[in-house]
């Protein structure tokens, strides 16, 4: 089945899917915003008690964990679906992510042109695809050492958005000359400014008091872990051998959405929300709330046939067959396809659409 024309329509998809999925609990989203603190404070009180580093960092580990959950909460409020109320979910959205030093409006743009173009071949905000002649030495350090999960995310933030180009200034989530500042969120970019530089400015002097070996291990530690688990589970969801990439003739908004993969984090599935595992259905509808993820998915499944792609094999094999597969993309029947720089890797087996058989649209004989 070719890619060019899908046989159904986002209508088709919003029809299948109850109008429940659609609406924003603000109760039900606090309480899970609430459990994520309570687990935070749990984990934190742990850590004090213990000294073996064999227990502090499985710990350590877990609170960078529950960051990458509160980012989600976040995330929920920046596609207004933690609530029906516009300024409960600038207000959740700013405070949150302030704690966990995101710049809430400069982020929620960047991730709205994420959606606006995912798949696309020039225009992709995150993880844009080069072609054969454009895999730079930078690109080449920073994607095959796997460095950029690490670094990653502070990366984009200070201006290396589609880890392709460096722009300081236009392309920060900081700076109001960025070209993620509009005037109409001017009050509200400088309230999550303010919100940031708040809480960076309390971890600091949590240093300067206890210091920077405190710091470490209860602040920079963390927020670590949790940047990368928001780099690789993002690199998870669009970039693999059997994930199709459209030049501007090819690409539309719903073959872009269905440019994603959900892949099993086991027991993390629900605890980080569902975000890794529930993906594609956030991109055909980013405005529904990640506790309703997974009766729309189930909703839509059926409709998407092997334009749904899943993986439940484990997710480091599969980010190793990426970094090893996925260097850059050459042209195909109406996609671009990922290629290996190796020559000596073999093509790879498809993902298992959602049907349970090899999607030959994704895939062929990559």
């Amino acid at each position: 089945m070719s890619t060019k024309d899908l046989p159904f329509t986002q209508q088709d998809l919003h029809a299948a899917i109850p109008a429940r999925c659609f609406e924003p609990n603000v109760w039900r989203a606090s309480a899970y915003l609430l459990f994520d603190l309570m687990v935070i404070a749990g984990l934190y009180w742990a850590l004090t008690q213990v000294n073996a580093w064999y227990f502090e960092w499985p710990i350590i580990f877990m609170i960078g964990t529950m960051l990458w959950s509160l980012f989600v909460i976040g995330h929920d409020a920046g596609h207004g679906s933690f609530a029906k109320n516009r300024m409960i979910n600038s207000t959740i959205g700013i405070l949150v992510h302030g704690a966990i030093l995101v710049p809430y409006r400069g982020w929620q743009r960047s991730h709205a042109l994420h959606h606006m173009k995912t798949g696309h071949f020039k225009l992709e905000e995150v993880f844009r695809p080069a072609g054969k002649g454009e895999d730079t030495l930078f690109r080449k350090i920073i994607f095959r050492s796997g460095i950029f999960v690490i670094i990653g995310w502070p990366m984009y933030k200070l201006g290396i958005r589609n880890l392709t180009t460096y722009k300081p200034i236009t392309g920060s989530h900081y700076l109001p000359q960025s070209d993620l500042y509009t005037k109409s969120v001017r009050v509200s970019w400088y309230l999550g400014l303010a919100a940031l530089v708040g809480f960076l400015s309390l971890y600091i002097g949590l240093g300067v008091i206890f210091g920077w070996g405190f710091f470490a291990k209860y602040i920079l530690a963390p927020y670590l872990i949790y940047g990368a688990w928001l780099t690789f589970v993002t690199y998870m969801q669009h970039v693999a051998p059997d994930v199709p990439v459209y030049d501007e003739k090819d690409w539309t908004r719903l073959k872009g959405a269905l440019a994603s993969v959900d892949r099993d984090y086991g027991p993390f599935n629900w605890l980080t929300h569902n975000i890794g595992n529930l993906h594609v259905i956030h991109h055909i509808f980013p405005t529904i709330p990640h506790y309703r993820l997974q009766e729309a998915t189930d909703a839509v499944k059926p409709i998407l046939g092997e334009h749904y792609l899943t993986s439940d094999r484990f997710v480091v094999a599969d980010f190793i067959s990426s970094q090893l597969r996925c260097h850059y993309v050459v042209p195909d029947d109406g996609f671009e396809r990922y290629e290996s720089a190796y020559g000596w890797l073999k093509p790879k087996q498809p993902i298992v659409s959602g049907n349970g058989t090899a999607s030959p649209v994704r895939t062929g004989d990559l």
